[in-house]
């Protein structure tokens, strides 16, 4: 998943601090749902700058969709809290043919919709043939392409996918038409997850507004720009789940604004702005409410390999030695580790003995004279326009003109960056990161660097024929040993060709409220939210 950066927060003078604390105080009292939900109610405040995009699971792809996602559907199977090892969810059990070509579920009998209705297999097969379906325009599509029949389905030569076969309401089985052993990752994504047909063909486009799903919460109010309200599923499946009687979430509250509401109590969880950042590591009472967890994501400054000077790999090597990713951590407030390459440490299958390219001007200026540019260059970097990528451009602005680089900031919208990058010969340098989707070495590296992806998501236009043949030998293989060892070579190769300018691996820290508990960290979701529970606020002693 392409991964955003959120908008850092600048310093606030003392009386610009009190103004918006006031308008907070306002704020909560004009958006409070109290009418919602009884005294003494178990309910989790949360508060974001942005709308939630969608509660289609067919169409969401991001971290604030998939949030809410995961709350109101159920898949087949889901990540446990490490973000690593499947856990059985509506599926009581499954089994994979020694080729991993054919993957069969059995469904647990005691699941219903939020409407009543039993969930049964032809719910999952009718959720992928909805995401297959063109007409849908799911993201998710890429995915489940390797299904037998998914390409006559998608051209509409089939009225329905061969591959997935439902023999009974409680097993469905899947055929592939190659080898895939990750495929059940695949289907741990809320791309898979169980949708009602009849609820969707009553809706239609404007599903999303009236989602009907087998979670632990059930969508009872989303005001646009205003707050998004869940209440408990009293029909969830699983005993005792959720905890929190529901979960509301304030819209349109920048990071300034959601700090003071945390300090005044009225939100539970809150990201911690950089200006306060510091404040928070030194105060113990805060300092105790903190979390922390290493991201399987990777950030990096992306290099056009079809665009001079970078389609020279000693420029390109150069740009890695140029840049103090030390230097960039720091200005970051520690909030993550320099990278070695591409796969984070979080991630199955990292090396922890890949050196990389340690901060070397010298070197730097050394590979650029080899490549014909004794007194360097000028390029421009696209970058997303927000605060905090402006901060580390400017950070490695000063580090490549050190080595002669004379670089020019081009900051532009979100969505503009991504079609330009992956236009051929447009953008010569961009920053851009990616979040893993699942815990395998084979959703960076085939995903962002193979040939295949030209035009999608290989954004630095990279290709070695010897890297990917060796993608294309890992693929198939079950064994976690022999794959890794093949992707570890891969990487290795990769890393040498240095398409990007390897930065750093973010770490994310959120603090909670002391009366907020069971919560649990993520490295690839969103947190889950059906174990946490509330005990009584001081205020209410």
């Amino acid at each position: 998943m392409r991964a955003r950066v959120k908008t850092a927060v600048r310093p606030i003078r003392a009386a610009i601090a009190a103004i918006i604390f006031a308008l907070a105080l306002s704020a909560c009292r004009a958006g409070s749902p109290a009418p919602i939900f009884p005294p003494g109610a178990q309910v989790l405040h949360l508060a974001s700058l942005d709308d939630v995009p969608t509660l289609d699971p067919a169409a969401g792809y991001d971290v604030d969709s998939w949030m809410f996602e995961q709350m109101i559907f159920d898949t087949l199977i889901r990540y446990s809290d490490s973000g690593v090892d499947l856990v059985p969810d509506i599926a009581a059990a499954w089994t994979a043919s020694p080729d991993s070509t054919v993957f069969t579920f059995h469904l647990r009998n005691d699941v219903r919709f939020s409407n009543g209705r039993a969930v049964a297999s032809a719910d999952f097969k009718y959720a992928l043939e909805r995401v297959l379906d063109p007409k849908t325009r799911s993201k998710g599509m890429e995915y489940y392409r390797g299904i037998l029949g998914a390409a006559d389905f998608a051209a509409g030569r089939a009225k329905s996918v061969a591959g997935i076969e439902t023999p009974d309401p409680s097993t469905i089985v899947f055929r592939l038409s190659a080898p895939d052993p990750i495929f059940p990752h695949k289907l741990a994504m809320p791309f898979a997850a169980a949708v009602p047909r009849e609820v969707v063909a009553r809706y239609g486009e404007d599903f999303s507004r009236h989602v009907v799903g087998s979670g632990p919460f059930m969508l009872r109010e989303w005001i646009g720009g205003q707050r998004i309200v869940l209440v408990r599923n009293p029909d969830y499946f699983v005993k005792g789940v959720p905890r929190l009687d529901g979960v509301v979430e304030a819209i349109g509250v920048n990071e300034d604004l959601q700090w003071f509401r945390f300090e005044t109590g009225a939100i539970d969880l809150s990201a911690i702005p950089p200006a306060v950042f510091p404040f928070v590591m030194k105060t113990p009472r805060l300092k105790a409410l903190t979390m922390r967890i290493v991201t399987m994501t990777t950030r990096y400054l992306g290099m056009n390999c079809q665009m001079p000077p970078f389609t020279d790999v000693r420029v390109r090597r150069a740009m890695n030695y140029a840049i103090d990713k030390r230097k960039l951590v720091a200005v970051i407030n520690g909030r993550g580790i320099p990278a070695n390459g591409v796969l984070p440490p979080s991630l199955p299958g990292y090396d922890p003995e890949l050196r990389g390219y340690p901060y070397d001007p010298a070197r730097a200026r050394a590979l650029l004279e080899q490549a014909g540019y004794p007194h360097g260059f000028a390029a421009t970097v696209w970058l997303p326009a927000d605060q905090t990528m402006m901060i580390l451009a400017q950070s490695v602005q000063q580090d490549l003109a050190l080595a002669g680089v004379d670089l020019k900031l081009k900051p532009v919208g979100f969505a503009p960056l991504l079609d330009a990058i992956r236009q051929p010969k447009t953008v010569p340098l961009f920053f851009s990161g990616w979040e893993a989707d699942f815990p395998d070495p084979a959703n960076f590296l085939d995903v962002l660097l193979s040939r295949a992806q030209w035009g999608a998501n290989n954004d630095s236009w990279f290709y070695d024929p010897q890297f990917d043949a060796l993608l294309a030998r890992a693929k198939p293989l079950a064994d976690p040993a022999r794959r890794f060892a093949l992707y570890r070579e891969a990487q290795r190769i990769a890393v040498a060709g240095a398409p990007w300018v390897f930065l750093y691996f973010p770490v994310t820290w959120q603090i909670r409220q002391p009366w907020v508990h069971g919560l649990a960290l993520n490295p690839m979701r969103p947190a889950r939210l059906d174990r946490v529970w509330i005990s009584p606020h001081p205020s209410a002693k």
